[in-house]
């Protein structure tokens, strides 16, 4: 987003928290053709507002791009020891939310004949220990964009995945989180 606002496009930006630390950093950094909006890739009701809103900003122009980076893991734990739980949350952010999101602008993207860029992982690609719910969500997501890059070629939109390495993000440094994850792994065994 940072990157896009300042080669000068107009960026529509969803945040999971509309004053969390990565929406407070685009605030302070980017131009005002940012715009924030709060979304929940896990809420139909969210996918919608964002969808209603971005078409209320691009219908004249269409939509030059989608980028899909939302990514969530819940627990790093052997399949064995991860609650199934853990691959339907996986599931909902990194497959399902992702999708509807992605089916509701192809409209503007064809008008535009824009790309969809959509952040993989290398889990998804091959087998990482205690991370099958992560890679088993971005492995699903891979083929979908593969899909999506073949039925999308007649109409000019681009499809990429794109696979960095691992992020710091402020659940990976949030010591607290990782203990409450434990515990609560711990009391689902049997």
């Amino acid at each position: 987003a940072k990157k896009l606002d300042a080669m000068g496009f107009t960026v529509l930006a969803t945040v999971l928290e509309l004053d969390g630390p990565g929406a407070l950093e685009l605030r302070a950094c980017c131009s005002p053709r940012l715009r924030l909006l709060q979304m929940d890739l896990t809420k139909p009701a969210d996918i919608s507002r964002a969808l209603e809103f971005t078409k209320a900003h691009t219908s004249s122009t269409g939509l030059w791009g989608l980028v899909n980076n939302a990514g969530h893991n819940d627990v790093v734990a052997d399949v064995e020891l991860s609650p199934v739980a853990t691959f339907r949350s996986c599931m909902e952010v990194n497959f399902f939310g992702a999708l509807e999101l992605t089916k509701g602008l192809l409209p503007l993207l064809r008008r535009s004949r824009g790309r969809i860029v959509t952040v993989g992982s290398p889990a998804g690609d091959m087998p990482y220990p205690c991370l099958a719910a992560y890679g088993t969500s971005k492995a699903a997501m891979a083929l979908l964009m593969d899909t999506f890059s073949c039925e999308l070629l007649p109409w000019g939109v681009k499809v990429s995945v794109i696979q960095p390495g691992c992020f710091k993000t402020e659940s990976v440094r949030n010591v607290g989180h990782w203990e409450q994850r434990k515990q609560l792994l711990l009391a689902s065994l049997p």
